[in-house]
């Protein structure tokens, strides 16, 4: 197919912590495991191709995944990512049945904010679960906002257009995103509060060192 959309890996046989040296050599290791795989292969993908393509197509999308002696319609499960770097250490490719149906949480993305709207926009969710044949699965659901413009106006699941196979199994009544207003008045409050606090502290300070002098004298008159 012309239109396939493949990543390609190379079979591994470094196991364990000897990884770390694919990881010098720019290669990420990773596994290809599903019901549709009798056992767990072992491969490794070109770090800077993976960070592209992923980047590219996310964890929603079946992809092929070619290597010497195998290919395998996949997708992304998980990705660990080394803390501080942020550099990809391995990923997990499951191997759907393309047969069944399957649940997987798919990133929602808000386009078309009107010019017109008022306060702020306030986004609740960022990805919605759906149902759906693994070849059906969306890489991305859209929603258009343009709608919202006044403060209190909502978007919910509900009201996000699907493409033909796919089932939304989040709560159709949940809040995607809404209008609020802005916050300024809270800033100011915030602001007249802290001010509030470093009088207080000061003040204190001021009475603290006046009563250590008193106390000082006491003591002196005391001895």
């Amino acid at each position: 197919m012309a239109d396939e959309l493949i990543l390609r890996a190379e079979p591994r046989t470094v196991l364990g912590k000897k990884v770390k040296r694919l990881r010098r050599e720019g290669l990420v290791p990773g596994v290809v495991y599903g019901p549709v795989v009798r056992e767990t292969v072992a491969v490794a993908v070109n770090r800077r191709e993976f960070d592209r393509f992923f980047r590219a197509n996310g964890h929603s999308t079946v992809f092929t995944l070619l290597w010497e002696g195998g290919r395998q319609p996949v997708l992304i499960r998980e990705v660990q990512s080394d803390p501080v770097t942020r550099n990809v250490l391995h990923i997990d490719f499951f191997a759907p049945n393309m047969r069944q149906v399957l649940r997987q949480f798919v990133p929602l993305v808000l386009h078309s904010p009107s010019a017109d709207a008022e306060g702020v926009l306030q986004t609740v969710l960022t990805e919605i679960e759906v149902e759906a044949l693994p070849a059906d699965l969306p890489h991305q659901l859209d929603a258009d906002i343009s709608g919202l413009v006044a403060v209190g106006d909502t978007l919910h699941v509900s009201d996000i257009v699907l493409t033909e196979g796919v089932t939304i199994i989040t709560d159709s009544e949940e809040l995607v995103a809404s209008l609020v207003p802005e916050a300024v008045e809270e800033e100011a409050e915030v602001e007249e509060a802290v001010e509030g606090e470093e009088g207080a502290e000061a003040a204190e300070g001021d009475v603290e060192a006046d009563g250590g002098s008193a106390d000082g004298g006491d003591d002196a008159g005391n001895e």
